[in-house]
């Protein structure tokens, strides 16, 4: 990593973020209420332009709050893997919080999948992922972490801070828990690389491919028929035998992440091998067993003791 020069102070990123955090209850909401979808294109202009902003305010290098380089080809596979894992462990999450508040979170899934179509899909795509991956990713990876950097030097002290507070950034109590993992894994790919291409890259993934193979996979289903399967899910609730299967899919997690990581570092490490110890080899694969068990018996237990578990939704 390069050495960080920046001469940014914590006190400038925690003043930053309340005022994207005012923003989203003053003029943001004004705008997403006025403009839909539109809205929330200026929303993300916005954000860029204030990020943007404060780095001249303070009198700082663009090229050293936002540094952005020629990606490596490890790099970017570490950043593949690492969204995959991410979403691997995502997925579970939000599904544990549905389980638990179901009309919450699919209301929440309902409504915001209704205001993305509410564009034509090439233009959703530009809205809903390369902006955000851009002007999120200049307030949070570019101004807020940088101020945090000159004085946090602990790297995972770092990446759970910026985490919280890209979780608040969310607005959600309900998505907090997957907006704030999905906020640390960017951010470690920050620190690790001091290269926005990379965060930003895994950002604009996170944004478009699920949302890309949700389409493909309703092969057509029109708005009524998805609004009647969230009313659903709300009415009923989520099935513990797909919770099972949900968490059952978090295996891939411990080696996803530590595959991904090892190439990330890797290139800067030259001597490092993939497993340091048996201990770590053993630690994985107890980490990478512990879901698949945990998910065959809610999985099992809804499949014997649930009624009408998967009629339901066949």
């Amino acid at each position: 990593m390069e050495k960080n020069n920046c001469t940014l102070k914590p006190w400038h990123g925690i003043v930053m973020f309340l005022v994207v955090m005012a923003s989203f209850y003053t003029i943001i909401a004004w705008m997403q209420g006025k403009w839909g979808m539109y809205g929330l294109a200026l929303t993300e202009l916005y954000l860029l332009l204030l990020s943007i902003a404060g780095a001249k305010l303070c009198r700082q290098p663009l090229s050293l709050v936002f540094p952005v380089k020629k990606p490596e080809g490890k790099k970017l596979l570490a950043v593949a893997l690492f969204w995959i894992a991410s979403y691997a462990l995502v997925i579970p999450l939000t599904m544990l919080v549905a389980y638990f508040y179901p009309e919450q979170m699919f209301s929440v899934s309902g409504n915001l999948n209704a205001f993305i179509a509410s564009v034509p899909p090439l233009l959703a795509l530009v809205i809903s992922s390369v902006l955000p991956a851009v002007c999120e990713e200049a307030v949070h990876r570019g101004f807020i972490l940088k101020s945090m950097q000159g004085r946090w030097k602990n790297i995972w002290a770092l990446t759970i801070l910026m985490g919280i507070l890209f979780g608040l950034f969310h607005g959600s109590i309900w998505r907090f828990l997957p907006t704030a993992l999905l906020g640390g894994v960017l951010s470690y790919l920050m620190i690790r690389t001091e290269n926005m291409i990379y965060p930003a890259l895994f950002h604009f993934i996170n944004n478009s491919v699920p949302s890309l193979l949700s389409g493909l996979l309703s092969g057509g289903t029109d708005t009524a028929q998805t609004g009647a399967a969230t009313e659903q899910l709300i009415e009923q609730g989520l099935p513990i035998s797909f919770l099972g299967i949900y968490i059952a899919m978090a295996c891939i997690v411990p080696f996803g992440f530590y595959t991904a990581d090892y190439l990330l570092r890797k290139s800067e490490e030259k001597e490092r091998t993939y497993l340091s110890s048996n201990k770590m080899l053993v630690l994985l694969v107890v980490l990478t067993i512990l879901p698949v068990m945990i998910g065959m018996i809610l999985f099992l237990y809804g499949f014997f003791f649930e009624s009408g578990a998967f009629s339901r939704f066949g």
